[in-house]
């Protein structure tokens, strides 16, 4: 006890009350006191073996703690795309994030929203730009990028027959093609549909705004859809009229969302570097297709992290 008291800059008896609370704590005698010099009974063998052995793992959490700080951040990425933001930002983002000031190794996916959370928690890709901002899952960081309302599409002949009407009138008398319920984009507009009790048959559903766009432009029907995927089927637009949504509207949000703390330095910027492009390069596309959609623009693009 006295060797001990020494070693710990303490006392003998508050290294003698100290023994009595670790054995009052473990509910056993940890020491012979009967025996000199002092022993220890094989319980409390087995508490300093175990002692060492937590201690060691300490410090090699401090070791790796240390050494994760003195290292740069990643500079690889696995980032999910969205369709629409990837044929339309996503050249322009990928190409300034790898040749630019950032200089990222990327590995690019596309697809649907829902495809892009499954991935980013099993670890697939590090990071996503999706219309689904994942609120349900914890652990996760999420940059907003850019807020569009939803517009009613039609063929061109059929502008001034629809406009200024309501989307029930619009719908009673013409076909709506559909994004498949499987699409975030799809579930967005069948809730809005469900809100305003419009019951509308389900006929043509797809995927991407490509085909959505084709029918429209066909003839087909009208279509609920966003600028961003305007600009995505773009060849399509000399044969399309383009109306703001009847009231009430609606819109989606694109977000890039990262797991929490695996890039606390890149997110930011590579949030800055994409908003930057839909600044300078997007939202004035869009103005270009659609001159009355200049006043909505000015809030399209988000600053704004949580």
């Amino acid at each position: 006890m006295t060797t001990a008291a020494a070693q710990l800059c303490m006392t003998q008896s508050a290294v003698s009350q100290a023994m009595k609370r670790a054995e009052a704590q473990v509910g056993v005698r940890l020491v012979h006191r009967d025996r000199r010099p002092l022993v220890p009974t094989e319980a409390g063998s087995a508490l300093v073996a175990h002692i060492r052995e937590i201690a060691l793992k300490v410090e090699r959490a401090i070791e790796d703690v240390r050494a994760t700080a003195s290292r740069p951040e990643r500079q690889d990425l696995r980032l999910g795309m969205v369709d629409t933001f990837a044929s339309t930002v996503g050249p322009v983002l990928i190409r300034e994030l790898m040749e630019g000031s950032i200089a990222l190794r990327i590995t690019a996916f596309s697809g649907l929203a829902h495809a892009h959370a499954d991935a980013l928690m099993r670890h697939e890709i590090d990071a996503a730009i999706s219309s689904d901002t994942m609120e349900e899952l914890d652990g996760l960081t999420r940059f907003p990028l850019l807020r569009e309302p939803f517009v009613l599409v039609c063929p061109s002949a059929w502008a001034d027959v629809l406009r200024d009407r309501s989307l029930g009138d619009v719908l009673s008398e013409r076909r709506l093609i559909r994004y498949s319920a499987r699409s975030h984009m799809g579930m967005q507009v069948e809730r809005h549909l469900r809100r305003l009790r419009i019951e509308h048959p389900r006929v043509l559903a797809f995927d991407t705004s490509d085909a959505l766009m084709a029918m429209v432009a066909g003839g087909v029907g009208v279509a609920i859809t966003t600028p961003l995927c305007l600009v995505q089927g773009a060849a399509y637009l000399p044969s399309l009229a383009v109306l703001p949504l009847p009231s009430p509207g609606f819109s989606r949000e694109l977000t890039l969302v990262t797991r929490r703390g695996e890039f606390d330095t890149l997110g930011p910027r590579i949030a800055a570097t994409a908003r930057d492009l839909l600044r300078r390069h997007t939202v004035p596309q869009i103005v270009a297709q659609m001159p009355w959609f200049e006043a909505l623009a000015d809030n399209m693009v988000r600053d704004q992290t949580d």
